[in-house]
């Protein structure tokens, strides 16, 4: 990615939900629509008590609907961790 363009940050909790932790990433849940082959940041919460949030680059695998409801499509699918881009 060239400077200045910024990739799509994913908050867990709030985005997609953990659905599976995985050596190289992981699998998750959620509203957030995301595409297979695109970089993103992955948003942890901070611990107990405020704790600072981590964010962490990774690497859409593979995203895919599993269900649509009334407030439309939930997705699951695989992140893996991109140790190599920079923040």
């Amino acid at each position: 990615m060239g400077p200045g363009v910024t990739r799509q940050r994913v908050r867990i909790g709030r985005d997609v939900r953990v659905v599976a932790e995985r050596p190289d990433g992981l699998e998750l849940e959620g509203l957030a629509r995301l595409a297979p082959g695109r970089a993103i940041d992955i948003v942890l919460a901070g611990g107990e008590g405020g704790g600072q949030e981590a964010v962490k680059p990774a690497l859409v695998r593979s995203w895919y609907v599993i269900r649509v409801g009334r407030t439309g499509a939930t997705y699951r699918g695989v992140c893996c961790w991109n140790p190599g881009v920079a923040r």
